[in-house]
């Protein structure tokens, strides 16, 4: 039987004493033969390897087709060792290929036919007696929305809508969104896009954050106030005065037309963040009996009761998002992460910020502003507002009614007018009454 070991060297030195001698010189032997070959190769290749007719070599002298094909192949290879530019030579013979481009990169919003607004110059303010913004969040593809929204407004302003317009986008907006929003109104246009930094990862968890922080961008450095309209939106009564200047000279800081309350399971730990941070900045609460605090807190329960205002309508003095109180407030909860896992909106957020940091007689309810959005409307309960409305007041009710809104004896607004404008409280309820406006005592909330 004949047993192959593990090492043909390891064989017995007396039956074979010259054996790894002689395998060794035949290895050397054969290295030297293929490196012989290689420089005659080389060398035949560089004088005349490109003019040869080598197929004739094959049928001539026998060689073997594939050591013919081999030869073939590698002397007719792009590369000329006789010059110093021959890399370059190559390069301008060969066309060069467009790399395919990855699917993102061939969409035309992210490849800006004219550069994003960064600023708003300051004249434009001039003939202004505030530094008023409308600003709207919009992506390209909701352009009729946004169309509609700002005609709605053009229409019902006596003047039109003369303050400027910042529409934001984490987009690139289009040629053609940009030419056609700018049909709709005779007010300057700047279109921004949000700061990346709001969209990226934080440091602390693994995705993106929620919550964008647009009021910061630095175009909006110089705006003193804003008005934030949301695409789709429909206004239905005549503005007649500047809510701007209103805001200004009654010292307002956030005006509103709408309050809901959100769902609880979307911010299970939230009124837990608040809490902590008060511990942690006790000096940036006001008293509670100065505030809005009690609309929003529920003294049974000793908890958050979710009533808000509906922010897609907000009309805000910036000195109070700018706020050190605010800015702080803002980080705190930010690091938590819960603007993403949680899906924190910004709604309960700034109406608890409100209540926390703002006087009530700070802010305004615009009882004279139609409003509708999806699924709510806001239509004034007063006859001599009603006038100049095209609204059905009924309709501040609607299929909605169990859901939402509105007046009825726990509603988050009635609630709150009690707080800030008892008289109107009164009027409305007066007009309700007068009209036979069926209002329930109680609305419970669905499951």
């Amino acid at each position: 039987m004949v047993h192959l070991q593990d090492n043909p060297f390891h064989a017995d030195s007396v039956t074979s004493p010259n054996a790894k001698t002689s395998y060794q010189r035949r290895r050397f032997y054969k290295l030297s033969i293929r490196v012989a070959l290689i420089c005659v190769l080389s060398t035949v290749c560089y004088f005349v390897g490109r003019s040869v007719h080598w197929d004739s070599f094959s049928e001539v002298y026998g060689f073997d087709p594939r050591d013919v094909d081999f030869v073939q192949y590698f002397c007719n290879q792009p590369f000329n060792l006789a010059s110093d530019n021959a890399y370059e030579q190559l390069q301008e013979e060969v066309e060069p290929i467009e790399p395919i481009a990855i699917e993102h990169a061939r969409t035309r919003y992210l490849r800006p036919e004219t550069p994003a607004d960064t600023f708003i110059p300051k004249g434009v303010w001039d003939n202004l007696p505030v530094k008023g913004a409308y600003y709207m969040v919009v992506r390209n593809e909701k352009l009729q929305d946004a169309r509609s929204v700002i005609k709605s407004m053009e229409d019902h302003m006596i003047n039109g809508t003369r303050y400027p317009w910042v529409i934001l986008n984490n987009q690139h907006f289009t040629k053609e969104f940009r030419t056609y929003i700018k049909k709709v109104t005779t007010a300057p246009v700047f279109f921004g896009k949000i700061d990346l930094e709001a969209w990226e990862y934080p440091h602390w968890i693994d995705v993106p954050q929620a919550e964008y922080l647009m009021l910061n961008q630095e175009m909006n450095m110089d705006v003193e106030y804003t008005w934030r309209v949301e695409p789709g939106a429909d206004y239905s009564c005549e503005m007649n005065d500047d809510k701007f200047l209103k805001m200004k000279e009654d010292k307002k800081k956030l005006g509103f037309v709408l309050t809901m309350r959100e769902a609880s399971a979307s911010i299970p730990t939230l009124w837990t963040r608040v809490n902590e941070f008060r511990e942690l900045y006790p000096q940036h609460i006001l008293p509670p009996n100065t505030t809005i605090y009690p609309w929003i807190y529920d003294m049974e329960e000793d908890y958050y009761n979710f009533c808000h205002f509906w922010s897609n309508f907000q009309l805000a003095d910036l000195s109070f998002f700018r706020s050190e109180a605010y800015q702080k407030y803002f980080e705190y909860l930010d690091s938590t992460g819960n603007f993403f896992y949680e899906r924190w909106s910004d709604a309960p957020v700034q109406t608890i910020a409100a209540a926390l940091f703002l006087k009530k007689e700070e802010i305004q309810f615009f009882n004279e502003i139609g409003y509708t959005h999806s699924i709510a409307t806001h239509c004034p309960y007063s006859e001599s507002l009603l006038r100049k409305c095209s609204c059905d007041v009924t309709t501040n009710y609607g299929k909605y009614l169990c859901i939402y809104f509105y007046f009825y004896q726990d509603s988050c607004t009635k609630d709150l007018l009690r707080l800030i404008d008892p008289q109107t409280v009164v009027a409305m309820t007066k007009f309700v009454k007068a009209k036979k406006i069926e209002v329930p005592s109680r609305i419970e909330s669905p499951p």
